[in-house]
């Protein structure tokens, strides 16, 4: 009971074994296990939000040129892993993707609305902090040389209209570019890409990395690692 209890708890039944799970459940065990899904959704928003926080930090690097704009910033922020891990009992299963997987906050770049002739790598991140992706993409490919920032964030964009062959080709250049400041998170998306593609196999070296570290990826990679 209790490895079945495990296997439901953390989405790993198929729909035919969920349903006859529930069937078995007394009205005790549908109260118990609703309150332990609450404390794990708990956990996982506790998780976001200490990312979110650690991240944010980014932000008073002192080896980056940027040109900020702290109110565009805010709204850019309050947008970072706000998802959580939602278990309820009914039919549906959601994807390890789509649980875990946010957009990553542009810190690098920042401009102001209306600003007279951006640049064309302003205009790429501009594009990215309004969902533009597509957009973000074009602007990206045009510049003459990129930055291990400028690869990640592309990356970024080529997953969010579904381009993951482009998206694993631009992470896999941040981590040969060795880029200290946007490495984990290129582990953790490749990672996450993996998943996407049903390839299990090739997302747990990059999150085994990551569960070893100390980065603020460590703790929900090891959790992740425990689900495949």
């Amino acid at each position: 009971m209790d490895e079945l209890r495990e296997k439901y708890l953390q989405g790993k039944m198929t729909e035919a074994d969920q349903k006859a799970f529930e069937e078995g459940l007394s009205s005790d065990d549908r109260e118990e296990l609703a309150s332990e899904l609450g404390i794990r959704v708990g956990l996982e928003r506790g998780f976001r939000n200490e990312l979110k926080e650690k991240v944010a930090g980014f932000e008073k690097r002192k080896n980056k040129i940027r040109r900020i704009n702290p109110a565009y910033i805010s709204i850019v922020a309050s947008l970072f892993l706000v998802a959580s891990l939602v278990l309820y009992f009914t039919n549906d299963q959601t994807t390890l993707f789509d649980q875990y997987y946010e957009t990553y906050p542009n810190y690098e770049v920042t401009t102001v609305r209306g600003e007279e002739d951006p640049s064309n790598r302003e205009r790429a991140y501009l594009a990215y902090d309004q969902g533009d992706f597509s957009g973000a993409i074009q602007a990206f490919n045009t510049l003459d040389s990129m930055s291990s920032a400028d690869y990640f964030f592309r990356g970024i964009s080529h997953i969010q209209v579904t381009n993951y062959k482009e998206a694993l080709t631009d992470l896999n250049e941040v981590l040969r570019l060795e880029d200290t400041d946007y490495r984990t998170a290129s582990l953790w998306y490749k990672a996450l890409i993996h998943l996407k593609l049903e390839n299990e196999a090739a997302a747990i070296p990059p999150l085994e990395e990551l569960s070893k570290g100390e980065s603020e990826f460590a703790t929900v990679s090891t959790e992740l690692l425990a689900k495949l």
